[in-house]
């Protein structure tokens, strides 16, 4: 183990150093809390992920993975719990109206909304690595180690998605 490794714990002990942890890899907890949160929720659901991670910020492991991938996973489980409070359609219906600040580029038209839709009608899993990886920007690697998969999963999953989406926009329809 490195030694950046085995201070790691004793870093983020303090609440400075912990906070200054945060700062720098906020845009992308940010991004992620804005696509898989129901809208409305993200800062609530990036505050109790926060506190969850000061909470349990001594079983962090960096054996196991970045501090960022390890605050995104809790991100996630918060995410999941607050969709899972009777916000479900809400987050489909606000997903589907509003993804403008998701992307670089502002919405142009009927093909971007036919793109969300296909996405969202997406199995659970390639909609997750579709959004991760092309929404939230983030590597392969992290997208992997984010969903408890190997990068190998996480391309042929993006593959098949892109291939199921390509498949829809030509009309035809795949299992």
């Amino acid at each position: 183990m490195s030694s950046t490794a085995q201070d790691a714990p004793k870093r983020l002990s303090s609440m400075e150093a912990f906070s200054a942890e945060l700062d720098r890899i906020m845009p992308v907890v940010t991004r992620v809390a804005r696509r898989f949160a129901p809208i409305g929720d993200a800062d609530d659901v990036i505050q109790e992920a926060c506190l969850a991670a000061w909470r349990y910020r001594h079983r962090f492991d960096p054996e196991q993975g970045s501090f960022q991938t390890w605050i995104v996973k809790i991100l996630l489980n918060e995410s999941s719990k607050t969709a899972g409070r009777g916000r479900r359609n809400r987050l489909l219906l606000g997903r589907l109206a509003d993804r403008s600040h998701f992307s670089t580029e502002a919405p142009s038209g009927s093909s971007d909304r036919q793109l969300e839709t296909l996405i969202a009608g997406l199995p659970r899993r390639q909609r997750e690595v579709i959004e991760l990886y092309y929404f939230v920007d983030l590597p392969i690697q992290q997208v992997a180690d984010l969903l408890g998969v190997s990068s190998g999963t996480v391309k042929s999953t993006l593959a098949d998605a892109r291939r199921r989406i390509q498949f829809r926009l030509a009309g035809e329809e795949t299992n």
